[in-house]
């Protein structure tokens, strides 16, 4: 696909804008040291939310950042939705203990140029997150959320037929290009997204195994705040104290895909399941075909 202006069905998610005030004074605001880089309809969102409870975890200025996702990162863009180095200090001084910042995206994890960026901009000590749920389901809540959005006007199976089509090149310009952007790569990749062993590699080739924490969905949606306790913990900060139950949030419309579409997916994704068990040591909780 072209550089040139994309039909509005396509348009990249835009980034967050930061304030003039906030890119003034971007020297005296503190770089993420973590990210949650996905992936997509995995529970990020929510996972987000639990650990953001934290009062060791810094608040940002947005949900999702997106600056290394985007046609111009930079430090400075990465400091701006950040908290200031003196609010940090006021915080140490009054709670004690280690404190985090971090950003949440979940297409940092699909994005081919990212891992570089953030190794760039951020530094190899970077912490990651990854939240993993069944490719099959992830694929088809893809789906239905773009349709919801308006985004996609075409039925599952068609949009399944024309992905390679719609994806053609993209992946290829996204390295190439250094500021292109691409809103078929961000919204029409629901199979694409599901080869999680290739795009897990380029992050521990950027970072290493050794700094990413490899969770699944599935337990994620059985024990949320133990999910999120867990993450804390990895992070090096104390657990969010017991607090009333809340629900899963950013669910989809819970419509299940019909068996036979799911029985081709799950035969889909059962050799890319294989490879992502062998490189990340364990078996994964997914049904096979």
């Amino acid at each position: 696909m072209s550089d040139a202006p994309q039909t509005p069905s396509c348009v990249p998610t835009p980034n967050p804008r930061p304030s003039l005030h906030r890119l003034i004074s971007a020297p005296w605001r503190i770089l993420p040291d973590f990210l949650l880089i996905g992936a997509q309809k995995s529970g990020t969102t929510d996972l987000d939310r639990r650990i953001s409870r934290s009062p060791h975890i810094l608040p940002r200025a947005a949900k999702e950042c997106r600056i290394l996702a985007g046609p111009r990162p930079s430090r400075s863009r990465c400091r701006s939705l950040q908290e200031t180095v003196f609010r940090r200090a006021g915080l140490r001084r009054r709670l004690g203990g280690r404190f985090r910042a971090g950003d949440a995206c979940p297409y940092y994890l699909f994005h081919p140029r990212t891992p570089r960026i953030a190794r760039d901009l951020l530094g190899p000590e970077l912490d990651l997150v990854v939240l993993l749920r069944d490719p099959a389901l992830r694929a088809w809540s893809h789906h239905r959320h773009e349709t919801r959005l308006g985004v996609e006007t075409l039925d599952f199976e068609d949009a399944i037929e024309q992905e390679p089509t719609r994806l053609a090149g993209e992946t290829q310009r996204l390295l190439d290009h250094p500021a292109a952007v691409s809103g078929p790569h961000e919204h029409f990749s629901y199979l694409a997204r599901g080869r999680y062993a290739e795009q897990l590699e380029r992050w521990f080739e950027s970072f290493g195994s050794e700094r990413t924490l490899v969770l699944f969905s599935e337990d994620h949606f059985a024990d949320p705040d133990g999910t999120g306790d867990r993450v804390l913990d990895w992070l090096g900060l104390p657990p969010v104290p017991s607090a009333e139950p809340s629900p899963i949030a950013n669910r989809g419309d819970g419509q299940a895909p019909p068996p036979g579409v799911l029985d081709r997916l799950r035969t889909h994704f059962a050799p890319e399941n294989e490879r992502l068990a062998r490189l990340l040591g364990r078996p994964v909780p997914w049904p096979d075909a």
